[in-house]
């Protein structure tokens, strides 16, 4: 993603929105971790940053998708909300993204 400046231009790569949508979603409420989506990762064990997938789009649409598992009691849709307004809010902001998309998948419950 390149973000366009008085002086010049700045190339934003996806491995940083990635780390700044994992730090939005650690600090959200609800989320126990942030689990894979394939069963290979399951089994060998990533790292939970690089559970999240992010991806721009050709009109510059950046879209998140994130796999979690929550706490047994939360009220999931409150919790995916809650994640959803938090990534928006820092990849708008710190990121520089005009036109963010967030899929939160909940894979499990703890």
């Amino acid at each position: 993603m390149v973000v366009k400046l008085d002086y010049g231009e700045v190339q934003v790569s996806l491995k940083a929105l990635k780390k700044l949508a994992y730090i939005a979603t650690s600090q959200s409420y609800g989320p126990v971790n942030i689990s894979s989506d394939s069963f290979f990762g399951k089994l060998f064990g990533e790292k939970e940053e690089e559970r999240i997938k992010v991806e721009e789009l050709d009109t510059g649409k950046v879209v998140v998708d994130l796999y979690i598992e929550v706490e047994y009691g939360v009220k999931v849709t409150e919790v995916a909300k809650n994640i959803i307004e938090n990534v928006v809010h820092v990849l708008k902001n710190i990121g520089n993204c005009e036109d963010v998309e967030v899929n939160v998948h909940v894979t499990g419950i703890r």
